[in-house]
Order: C-alpha cells, then sequence, then structure tokens
C-alpha cells in the first residue's frame, strides 16, 4: 500500500514538472567577433528594441523566448569606417526537453510553465558564436565638385548637367 502510494505522488509530481525549464537557460550567453576587430554592433529583438550597442569582441546574454509561445529572434548589425554592413540574424528553436513534457506527461509543464519561463526555446550552439568578416568598400564611385571653368582634362562641358 506504501509502495503504491508512493508511485502515486512521484506520478503526480512527474506529471506536474516542466522537463525544459528544469533542464535548460532561458538567456544564453552569444559571442560576437569581426575581421578586422573592433566594428560597432547593434542587436535588435524581435520587436526592434536595441538589446545591446557595442563594439567587437563582445559577448551578451540573448533571451531565448519573445513571451508565451513566441520564440525570440535577433537582428545582429555590424558596422565599421570602411567597410561595408553587415547583418546577421538569429533565431531561437523549439528546445528538445520541452518534448520531454509529452513523455512524462508534463501537460501543465508543456502548456504553461515552460512557454512562461521562456524554457521552450533555446539558441543553437552554432548561433552561440558568432564570426564575421567584413568587406571594405571600394572607393570607385566619389563625388567631385569642380569650378566650370576649371576641369580636369578629359570632361566635356557638353556632358554636364545643370543643378539649380
Amino acid at each position: 500500500m506504501k509502495i503504491l502510494r508512493l508511485l502515486a505522488i512521484c506520478a503526480l509530481m512527474a506529471s506536474l514538472t516542466s522537463c525544459a525549464t528544469l533542464f535548460t537557460s532561458t538567456k544564453y550567453p552569444v559571442t560576437f567577433n569581426s575581421t578586422p576587430e573592433g566594428a560597432g554592433i547593434t542587436i535588435e529583438n524581435r520587436a526592434g528594441v536595441v538589446v545591446f550597442d557595442g563594439k567587437t569582441p563582445a559577448s551578451v546574454k540573448l533571451k531565448s523566448s519573445a513571451g508565451y509561445m513566441k520564440k525570440e529572434e535577433y537582428k545582429v548589425t555590424f558596422t565599421k569606417d570602411g567597410y561595408a554592413q553587415k547583418v546577421v540574424h538569429i533565431s531561437a528553436e523549439l528546445d528538445g526537453w520541452y518534448i520531454g513534457n509529452i513523455l512524462i506527461g508534463g501537460w501543465l509543464g508543456m502548456l504553461i510553465v515552460d512557454p512562461l519561463s521562456g524554457a521552450m526555446y533555446k539558441i543553437a550552439k552554432e548561433d552561440r558564436a558568432i564570426n564575421e568578416t567584413l568587406e571594405p568598400v571600394s572607393n570607385e564611385y566619389a563625388l567631385q565638385v569642380y569650378d566650370i571653368n576649371n576641369l580636369p582634362n578629359g570632361v566635356n562641358k557638353d556632358d554636364l548637367v545643370r543643378i539649380n
């Protein structure tokens, strides 16, 4: 009789647990590096709110959830004078531990605890180390202003366009 009572209590406890909340995190450290170093990085969440503004190298803890049953997504913009801007996207994904709720019958964990805590999502390991190489900007095209009376050789006055 005591064994049945103990098993019933264990089954009740298991059904009230939430696997992802117990075994994972809701914030993940993500490192950002660039070549060349010292590039500016701006991180915006899915709502367009800037959650980090700094320079590389940097390590930032990012949330995996954007609210109840919503995975977080980030837009990371790398900038540096003389280099082309680069944009990288990070998107959280469903955590395997969340599926554990189905296996142990943790419906409370599946429908309430894990979605509210944010633990139902994770940032994948491959997205936790961002290394970007910025490309130099070519100065091939540039605006040049000349006096009409002192045009360089090879520039024909007939090819000019008047600006008012």
